[in-house]
């Protein structure tokens, strides 16, 4: 049977993802207690379901007089064919949801703050963040998005190898996405922001690809990337890890990173073995600014 285990922060988007894994035909519980998901996993077996999702998250662990060690769910994972997804987000964009949706935070009665109520819950679910197979950071997706993202990863296809890697630039001065296997710097390269012709312009534009990958550097550094990826990605199917997020940083995330995750990730599109992604998460955020 295949199960799915979805848990997170609250106000990450579990609901939706639940949500969306209904439409996928899966038989799905929200808010399922803890202590009962090995049972109720149980019972679904013995009932003849085939795929099962249930969301599990601080709402049940709140209502508990002491802290779960996630043993539990450290002994689904090993006895059937169960994956966890962790539903993630900034602190800033889960204040700003909870202020507009008015509701009140599972933590608030012991807490207090909001803010303090989610940097407590984060301190709880370290554990089960630890144990996932999968991170997503829903910090700036849209519901389309996270529907095309869930059906990447949970949709599989005919080839049991298959590997998704999710490809996204981003800028370092609004923070490291939170799901990166794997972050790559390019702030040492050129950069296009200060040729004038340049600057409005992305790295999915030729003329900034030719001018940042004019130098050695740049395409010794890009080689490199390449080879230690190919290297090392086909491990992650020892530990059944089939979902693999490379980050690419530059300063503003317009240019450099662009540049580099799209020469990169066009160099895995053509190999069988993988399903490639590509997220330009900050290409537009500095043009706006400006």
């Amino acid at each position: 049977m295949e199960t799915i285990i979805i848990t997170g922060v609250s106000g990450a988007g579990k609901t939706q993802a639940i949500d969306y894994l209904e439409d996928f035909g899966f038989f799905c519980i929200d808010n399922m207690p803890i202590q009962l998901l090995s049972k109720f996993i149980d019972l679904c077996i013995e009932a003849g379901q085939d795929k099962i999702a249930v969301v599990t998250d601080i709402r049940s662990i709140a209502l508990s007089k002491e802290i779960p060690k996630f043993r539990d769910i450290y002994k689904i994972k090993q006895d059937n064919d169960t994956k966890i997804l962790y539903m993630d987000s900034d602190d800033s964009t889960i204040v700003k949801r909870y202020q507009q949706s008015r509701r009140r935070h599972p933590l608030s009665i012991t807490s207090g703050s909001l803010e303090h109520a989610i940097g407590d819950e984060r301190a709880i679910m370290k554990e089960m963040k630890d144990l996932a197979d999968v991170i997503i950071d829903t910090s700036e997706l849209k519901p389309s998005d996270l529907y095309e993202h869930l059906k990447e990863i949970i949709i599989q296809d005919d080839e049991p190898e298959m590997i998704l890697l999710n490809f996204i630039s981003f800028g370092f001065k609004y923070g490291v996405p939170k799901s990166a296997d794997f972050v790559f710097d390019t702030r040492f390269l050129v950069n296009p922001f200060w040729v004038e012709e340049l600057r409005e312009k992305t790295g999915q534009d030729v003329e900034v690809q030719e001018y940042v990958m004019e130098s050695a550097v740049a395409k010794e550094f890009l080689e490199n990337i390449h080879k230690l990826l190919v290297g090392i990605i086909p491990s992650y199917l020892t530990v059944d890890k089939t979902h693999i997020t490379i980050a690419i940083g530059c300063t503003g995330g317009q240019h450099r990173s662009v540049t580099i995750t799209q020469l990169l990730a066009e160099r895995f599109r053509d190999n069988p073995n993988y399903k490639v992604r590509v997220e330009h998460r900050d290409i537009n955020k500095d043009r706006f600014l400006r």
